[in-house]
């Protein structure tokens, strides 16, 4: 627990065998549940997630919100963590990310990427992508997000009460961001966090998932104007 609230984070995995094992042995004491999907790992990622007493969730849909629709479902929390599989996340963060929600207020906070601490880490055309669709969301919705894609975010349940996501893929990261922060009601903010090239294979494809992103942009931006 952490400050008397439970604590659940909710892990997606495809083929993180390496990442997951680092992740998982260094999870701080303070989460009380740690949830891993698995998306049709063909390596030992399941069997790594069990030995460490993860819950594993098994979704055979691909799909990066998919996965994440299904872990925040079982996710039982007051505070609710995202975190990507690959190892590129600080995980070491997490409790100055909890400290600082809860000391400022905020509802639902988001780790920033930007400027990068290792610029190793991202390769150029995903850090031109990112940085770009972060511009296209402050143009069109007018919202203060650096980093739209990060797959490192932390945010109170009632947050999932007030926000629905509809996104099934990588969009799923911006549209949860754009909803929470364009929500009167509740208190987003960024907090920059370092970030390390991912252990194994790259699931992000550049330029089918940046114009995937993008096309996500206009349609929530007419789902927007009709509600």
């Amino acid at each position: 627990m952490y400050n008397n609230k439970k604590i659940s984070i909710v892990i997606p995995c495809l083929n993180e065998e390496l990442s997951l094992k680092r992740i998982l042995k260094n999870i701080p004491d303070f989460i009380d549940k740690v949830i891993v999907i698995d998306n049709g790992s063909t390596d030992n990622s399941v069997e790594v997630a069990k030995k460490y007493n993860a819950k594993v969730l098994i979704e055979e849909i691909r799909g990066y919100g998919i996965v994440l629709s299904k872990g925040l479902k079982h996710a039982t929390g007051d505070i609710l963590i995202i975190m990507d599989g690959d190892g590129s996340y600080p995980i070491e963060k997490l409790e100055e990310i909890c400290s600082f929600m809860e000391n400022s207020g905020y509802d639902f906070v988001s780790g920033c990427r930007f400027p990068l601490t290792n610029h190793m880490a991202m390769p150029f055309l995903n850090k031109a992508a990112n940085l770009f669709i972060s511009w296209l969301i402050r143009i069109f919705f007018k919202i203060d997000v650096r980093d739209s894609q990060s797959g490192l975010m932390v945010f109170r349940r009632s947050v999932l009460d007030k926000v629905s996501v509809y996104n099934r893929g990588m969009g799923f990261s911006q549209e949860i961001k754009i909803k929470a922060w364009m929500n009167k009601e509740l208190k987003c903010a960024e907090i920059n966090i370092s970030y390390n090239k991912r252990i194994g294979k790259v699931k992000f494809r550049k330029i089918r998932d940046g114009f995937k992103n993008i096309h996500d942009l206009f349609e929530l931006t007419r789902e927007l104007k009709h509600n």
